[in-house]
């Protein structure tokens, strides 16, 4: 299993390094409140390679893909025993798909988007605030609404839903939610 997870993430970093030159490449930082009081921290970095379909439409759908490093903390519960984390550092990596406005609205620099992604994780610890997710591999489902904005539209701001969990291969699968705002800022090419 671990083989499979470090090959996928060689791979997306291999991928990431050779189209950079053919994408828009962001940086965001994120927080937000998860379940059990997990409060995550986490910055990604995205390359979006523009329009796949309907590229000369006013709405299109943009094809973008997003690395992020995640630390969620939780608080030390009387209910937990010490030995039971409560912290832990996730990496994750996967596509989305973004439902965008191509132009920005008359007399604004504004482009809205909803989002849509299922990425690969990796999480440090296989239990967190008491729940158990039984393998380090996950998988990170989100959904997302946001805008860039600014006159080459290089700021970014996004609220997203996650969810972790590894599709019941390993019982039992406790599973995570969490809600998260971002700030990001893009390098268009």
């Amino acid at each position: 299993m671990f083989l499979v997870i470090k090959r996928t993430f060689t791979i997306s970093l291999l991928f990431i390094t050779t189209s950079s030159a053919f994408a828009d490449v962001g940086v965001a930082f994120g927080s937000g409140q998860g379940i059990q009081d997990i409060q995550p921290y986490r910055v990604a970095v995205s390359w979006d390679f523009g329009p796949i379909w309907r590229k000369h439409e006013l709405w299109g759908l943009n094809a973008v893909l997003e690395s992020s490093f995640a630390i969620w903390n939780g608080p030390r519960r009387s209910t937990l025993t010490p030995d039971r984390p409560t912290d832990l550092n996730a990496f994750t990596t996967g596509p989305m798909l973004r439902w965008q406005r191509q132009e920005a609205f008359p007399g604004t620099h504004i482009l809205p988007y909803t989002e849509l992604g299922v990425g690969l994780s990796w999480l440090s610890e296989t239990e967190i605030q008491g729940r158990i997710l039984s393998l380090h591999f996950q998988f990170e489902d989100k959904f997302g609404l946001g805008m860039r904005f600014g006159k080459k539209q290089q700021y970014d701001f996004a609220v997203r839903a996650y969810h972790y969990s590894n599709c019941s291969i390993k019982r039992p699968n406790s599973g995570v939610n969490m809600a998260m705002a971002s700030i990001g800022v893009w390098f268009p090419q």
